[in-house]
């Protein structure tokens, strides 16, 4: 009996040891990856074109792009920090632009926080609860709300009016967006930082707090998975309309404790640092907050627009296009089919990604490279998808989302 407790502590020790050293090897592959060499032909963190100013790149389609960080809380409802902390934050962190959403109050844009901040466009929007979900409310200029529980209609209406964009926030989150039969509605949260560790095994979870002091990085993008039934839900409405993906953080610096007492994690920061939105504008950005607010909305509401886990790399050198017949056309358009059409993507990476491209939702090619063309075979919805190619040595090579795309309609 002696002899078998020892065995048994061994084949336990010997278990524990193998999970950490298996967590450990996982997590180093989960590591940023260093800006891509300028003189192996590949996108510098200022991407492949020319910086033509602060904050502004011009990427390998033309075009001026810019990164933001999307959908985060203050302690004008329930965020952890204050707006200045915030803007700190962001000026740490280094996106171009935040929307700030905090819930069902627009009293931040009142306060006169709207603006740039040394350089950083802050913009304010809001999270209006509805019968159907949660939905950001940006670019109306005031506090909109449903009216009554048959009222949504009317509330979307009204942003779409107003020159605002409507985006279903976490839909498959905790609290999923139930009505996708508004026609009027623009898009759709494809990433949620907030919901990406929910979906994560117990294991999992444990395995991220115990390397979490040690590797934080690290353990935010191994919580981040392919978001398939966020992607399903899209690609079911994209087949009826044009719908925009854009990638969400919604932070708040938050965990509540008891009573009053709260922890004040993920930062800003570092949720800052975790998901971006890389917007494409058709113009430069002016130092005007209230005309870049309406240049970056338009980009968004076109689709012209792309999501980047940018804890592993920033993405700024990415390119979808679609070229039928003379006229080439950047993500979100929707286009007459043709015969001889092609689809161009371009993902510029300091290591080793698949490209994988969807009819449909539905894979149609991939390929591991830098770049790849694929002639146009009918009509259907186009996006693609990158991934960076990380490997283990218990586990072998492992590929991890890194972009998603908008998408083209071709019709």
């Amino acid at each position: 009996m002696l002899r078998l407790r020892r065995s048994l502590k061994i084949l336990v020790a010997a278990g524990f040891l193998l999970w950490i050293v298996d967590g450990y090897l996982l997590m180093r592959s989960e590591s940023p990856r260093p800006a891509p060499d300028p003189a192996a032909g590949t996108a510098t963190t200022t991407g492949p074109g020319t910086t033509t100013g602060p904050g502004t790149t011009t990427g390998p389609g033309g075009g001026a792009r810019y990164s933001g960080a999307i959908h985060m809380h203050s302690t004008y409802s329930d965020g952890g920090g204050s707006v200045e902390d915030i803007v700190r934050a962001g000026q740490n962190a280094g996106p171009d632009f935040l929307v700030l959403t905090d819930h069902d109050t627009m009293q931040p844009l009142i306060d006169g926080h709207q603006g740039y901040h040394d350089g950083l466009l802050l913009l304010v929007g809001e999270e209006v609860n509805t019968s159907a979900g949660h939905l950001l409310s940006l670019g109306v200029g005031r506090d909109v709300s449903q009216d009554g529980p048959l009222g949504l209609p009317a509330l979307v209406e009204e942003i779409s009016e107003s020159g605002g964009v409507s985006i279903a926030a976490h839909p498959t989150g905790r609290r999923p967006w139930t009505d996708w039969t508004l026609e009027e509605m623009d898009g759709l949260e494809v990433l949620n930082g907030n919901s990406e560790w929910r979906d994560d095994g117990v294991l999992e979870l444990v395995r991220a707090l115990v390397f979490l002091p040690f590797m934080p990085d690290e353990v935010f993008n191994s919580l981040v998975d392919r978001p398939d039934e966020a992607i399903r839900l899209w690609m079911h409405r994209a087949q009826r309309q044009p719908v925009t993906v854009i990638g969400s953080l919604d932070a708040h610096e938050r965990i509540k404790l008891w009573g009053e007492r709260h922890l004040s994690f993920p930062t800003y920061e570092r949720m800052f640092g975790l998901i971006r939105t890389y917007v494409i504008t058709s113009t430069e950005l002016t130092g005007d907050a209230e005309v870049d607010e309406e240049i970056l909305l338009n980009a968004i509401h076109r689709g012209s627009c792309y999501v980047v886990l940018e804890g592993y790399e920033p993405a700024p050198g990415f390119s979808f296009e679609l070229t039928m017949g003379q006229e080439t056309k950047s993500m979100g358009a929707s286009v007459a089919y043709q015969d001889g059409g092609r689809l161009h993507v371009t993902a510029p990476s300091s290591g080793p990604v698949r490209i994988r491209l969807f009819r449909d939702g539905v894979p149609l090619i991939e390929t591991e490279g830098h770049e790849l063309f694929v002639e146009v075979p009918g009509p259907g919805v186009y996006h693609t998808e990158v991934y960076q190619l990380r490997g283990t040595l218990l586990r072998g090579e492992r590929q991890r989302l890194w972009i998603i795309s908008n998408a083209f309609r071709v019709e």
